[in-house]
């Protein structure tokens, strides 16, 4: 779940008009705007920045996804009926700050405000632009399945979630999840020959360009990420192999955790990222 931050005063109305949404989005209020349309709806179109989470699904996924029970949230649908039932919802819940969007996505588009399709908009063009902007490297699956027939030094490296690994893999690929590449890689590198390439795939593209930029940035230089991932493969013709079982991280040891440790350093230095603990973090919400 995405939260935003936007300035106005609070307040406990019933609805909330598309241009009071949009200038909301414009300032730096924390609020949270929740799309409770089926995924084939949000999918066609919906307002940038906004998280799906359908009406049926609200009880189920509110919980997780917005912890703090007064906090500003916006609902929306097609045409208001249906965020005005979830808005209900949510306050049977506990939430106590709840607007539905008068008129819903019908009004937003009436009174041109943009829109955007797909899902996951955002971080795809995270990593869209990062590829476009640091050149980096991607091999076919046409290419890296010659490699593999040929016997090159490779180890493949998907970035996915345990569970999409081992629904189908890559053959011979091993689950390194995202999140644990920059602090697993020295360990797994260690053991590799010097040119030895590393390969790094997830199921379409912005996992394994945000991984395979990662691993540059810690001075790797032979590494590439599979182009579409897996289904790039598939569309290629390959098959995935069924019954990968190769789960297992490597031991960390000091080296692999400093060397972890150095690129959060330098990546919080040059890209200039600030630090807020839980504590102010509730101070910031306490002054909005």
């Amino acid at each position: 779940m995405t939260q935003h931050n936007a300035s106005t005063t609070t307040t406990n109305a019933r609805t909330i008009s598309a241009t009071h949404l949009n200038a909301l989005m414009s300032s730096d209020y924390v609020y949270a705007l929740i799309d409770v349309r089926e995924a084939g709806e949000y999918n066609s179109s919906h307002i940038p920045g906004s998280s799906l989470i359908s009406r049926r699904d609200l009880e189920i996924q509110m919980a997780g996804s917005v912890h703090h029970k007064g906090i500003r949230i916006i609902v929306c649908d097609d045409d208001g009926r249906r965020a005005d039932l979830a808005a209900g919802t949510l306050r049977r819940m506990g939430y106590t700050n709840v607007s539905a969007l008068d008129g819903g996505m019908n009004q937003w588009v009436v009174e041109k405000f943009p829109t955007e399709w797909g899902v996951n908009v955002p971080s795809k063009d995270y990593g869209e632009k990062m590829q476009v902007q640091h050149h980096v490297p991607e091999i076919t699956a046409t290419d890296l399945n010659h490699r593999i027939e040929n016997g090159d030094k490779l180890v493949i490296l998907d970035t996915r979630t345990p569970e999409e690994y081992q629904r189908a893999c890559i053959p011979g690929g091993r689950s390194i999840p995202g999140g644990e590449l920059s602090l697993r890689i020295t360990d797994i590198t260690s053991q590799l020959d010097d040119d030895t390439t590393v390969i790094v795939n997830c199921a379409g593209r912005t996992r394994s360009i945000i991984g395979t930029r990662v691993l540059q940035r810690m001075g790797l230089t032979n590494v590439f990420g599979l182009e579409n991932g897996t289904a790039g493969w598939v569309l290629a013709g390959l098959e995935l192999e069924t019954d990968g079982d190769r789960l297992e991280l490597p031991e960390l040891s000091p080296e692999g955790i400093a060397a972890a440790e150095q690129y959060a350093d330098t990546l919080a230095t040059e890209d200039g990222v600030k630090f807020l603990d839980i504590p102010g973090l509730y101070a910031m919400i306490g002054r909005q």
